[in-house]
């Protein structure tokens, strides 16, 4: 089996992905102590929102984050895709520029839109443009040097971005974080992670097994509230790395439309392939439709695919799911016979969008 072909990962796995994956418990202790050091002044406490820009990779951690912690928010938090900055957006609004390369476009843009507004700024970036922009103006940042992440790629550098953003935001008073459960979940995961290594055979390895399972298929990863997030990372990373198409729907929302749109074209029955992520730290209430939606799926003769998330907390249980897909879509990439590192169209489209 190829997934086991220690001389085949290696050739085509050419940016060292497989050690940026078994990193990201190195990341998550590394960036929540030295961003916690960050000094953030007392004014932005008495912020009234809180709003992440960041694009594509950059933008995953404040999914994760909105998922597990959103409610436990003092005050709003939503994130942004895009040039310019929701209108509700003034002086007592925390802007988070996000941006894992410094060189986003989008992020620099929001960074200057909210200068103009005299927002409260605070910048996570391991370098570039926004970098300079952050130190001339005298900004709240966490800057990083990406040590841990040396295929340099932002989705496997969540990281970084994840813990240095909550470290930031319970700083500025938006959140209020137990910091020995973020070091333990570190700690914890490394363990974890360990058995979904290269090293680990296809038969004892349930990431490996999941990526065959996938093979030759559209994902359809279902996921909900603590987990939601790690949805939409999970499919932004198989694009990335495996070039394979997939979708995400969270539950309750999937209920309401998609289970219609299982008929045509008669092709889905042979594309679709069903994840769910589930977890006992689900409310009943999304565990009853769990396994009714599964029930739907088998009378339309869908079958499906089962991860169940076992760490003690709702954070916990998101970084477990987070190392566990960038495990899966790096598999399938190998499976693929493509370079995981590689995004040959992101990178074309940014030479041709600077020729504009």
């Amino acid at each position: 089996m190829i997934l086991d072909d220690a001389k085949t990962i290696a050739r085509l796995d050419s940016g060292n992905v497989r050690d940026s994956i078994s990193a990201l418990p190195d990341q998550i202790n590394a960036a929540w102590r030295e961003a916690r050091k960050v000094f953030v002044p007392a004014s932005y406490k008495n912020a009234d929102q809180v709003v992440v820009a960041g694009m594509g990779g950059s933008s995953l951690p404040a999914h994760l984050i909105n998922s597990v912690y959103g409610r436990a928010m003092r005050v709003p938090f939503s994130f942004f895709n895009g040039y310019e900055l929701p209108g509700s957006v003034g002086r007592r609004s925390i802007v988070v520029v996000s941006s894992y390369s410094g060189t986003t476009e989008e992020t620099i843009a929001c960074f200057k839109a909210a200068k103009a507004r005299k927002a409260k700024i605070i910048g996570i970036t391991s370098g570039g443009a926004l970098a300079k922009l952050l130190r001339r103006e005298k900004v709240p940042a966490y800057i990083f040097d990406p040590t841990f992440n040396p295929c340099k790629a932002p989705r496997l550098g969540i990281g970084y971005m994840a813990a240095g953003l909550l470290a930031l935001l319970s700083s500025a008073g938006a959140l209020s974080l137990d910091g020995d459960e973020i070091i333990d979940v570190a700690s914890e995961l490394r363990a974890l992670s360990a058995c979904w290594s290269p090293t680990v055979p296809a038969r004892d390895n349930p990431a490996k097994l999941m990526a065959h399972a996938l093979a030759g298929t559209v994902p359809v990863i279902v996921s909900a509230e603590h987990l939601a997030g790690n949805g939409h990372i999970l499919q932004n990373q198989i694009h990335e790395s495996a070039k394979q198409f997939s979708a995400a729907f969270p539950i309750p929302e999937l209920n309401h439309h998609l289970m219609e749109g299982l008929t045509l074209p008669a092709e889905v029955h042979r594309l679709l392939a069903f994840l769910f992520i589930d977890s006992d730290l689900y409310a009943e209430r999304i565990a009853h439709r769990f396994r009714t939606t599964q029930k739907v799926l088998a009378k339309q003769s869908y079958g499906f695919n089962l991860y169940r998330a076992t760490a003690p907390t709702a954070f916990g249980q998101a970084c477990e799911v987070l190392s566990f897909g960038s495990w899966v879509s790096f598999y399938m990439a190998i499976q693929n016979r493509i370079d995981p590192s590689c995004i040959p169209w992101v990178d074309f489209f940014k030479k041709e969008l600077g020729r504009g």
